[in-house]
């Protein structure tokens, strides 16, 4: 009898673990999520009531949830797991994510003036008209990010990984972008005035369309990428390499002769 009370349980709790693991996989509408509790947040529940301003959350697991328009203001996630969590709109201003898994989170129009991002994981996130004013985003791995409308003047996204990226008709004026992988990324009308993009891979890029007038070019790498439209007018193009740069503007095609 014991053995079978036993099998039984053990049964359960594995059918409750597999239940938990497939909602984290494939969270569900955002409307039949739990109401989630504010003192002790867990994975796969809605939270937009929650007022999280400072709070002390390093490491929390809060995957899949749904924080549209909620307040995180100086709150500290430093480790935290947001991967395939809603946080359009949300105030994220000073927040600590550093370290963060994000791959696939939504945060259109959200707010992380100054936010820290340091080394996270934002694969496929989509931080459309985001607002990532003085944001760090350091050593970040962000394969197909989507920063389309962005504002992200003074970003500091140096060493990063952020191949076939989106930054189309983002704002990134004086950006920080030295020693960052951007090939094959979309650039489409781009502000990139007086941005620092020494040592930058955009192989295979498209820039069409993009103002980089007075950025910092030394070293940056543009071999293949399509250049249409694009402005360098009085960039500093020293040791960049534009072998094989597709419909390449006649100034600067004169800027290189130049030197």
């Amino acid at each position: 009898m014991n053995a079978t009370r036993r099998k039984f349980q053990r049964t359960a709790a594995s059918r409750l673990l597999g239940l938990a693991l497939l909602v984290l996989a494939n969270p569900t509408p955002a409307e039949d999520l739990p109401r989630g509790d504010c003192g002790a947040p867990t994975p796969a529940a809605d939270l937009r009531h929650c007022d999280l301003g400072g709070a002390q959350l390093q490491g929390v697991d809060l995957r899949g949830t749904r924080l549209d328009g909620a307040r995180l203001e100086n709150a500290d996630l430093t480790g935290c797991k947001l991967a395939g969590a809603s946080l359009i709109g949300a105030n994220l201003r000073w927040t600590k994510l550093g370290g963060c898994d994000l791959t696939g989170a939504k945060l259109n129009g959200a707010d992380l003036f100054h936010a820290i991002l340091d080394e996270a994981d934002i694969t496929n996130i989509d931080l459309t008209q985001a607002n990532l004013f003085g944001a760090d985003l350091i050593q970040v791995h962000g394969r197909g990010a989507d920063f389309t409308q962005a504002y992200l003047k003074d970003v500091l996204m140096e060493e990063s990984e952020l191949p076939e990226a989106r930054f189309d008709r983002a704002y990134m004026f004086r950006a920080v972008l030295i020693g960052s992988r951007l090939t094959g990324a979309s650039i489409l009308q781009a502000t990139l005035t007086d941005a620092a993009m020494v040592g930058v891979d955009l192989a295979q890029a498209d820039l069409s369309g993009s103002l980089l007038n007075g950025a910092h070019l030394r070293g940056a790498r543009f071999q293949s990428a399509r250049l249409t439209g694009a402005r360098f007018v009085n960039a500093v193009h020293a040791g960049a390499d534009f072998s094989g740069a597709l419909e390449m503007p006649e100034h600067l095609r004169a800027m290189l002769e130049a030197h």
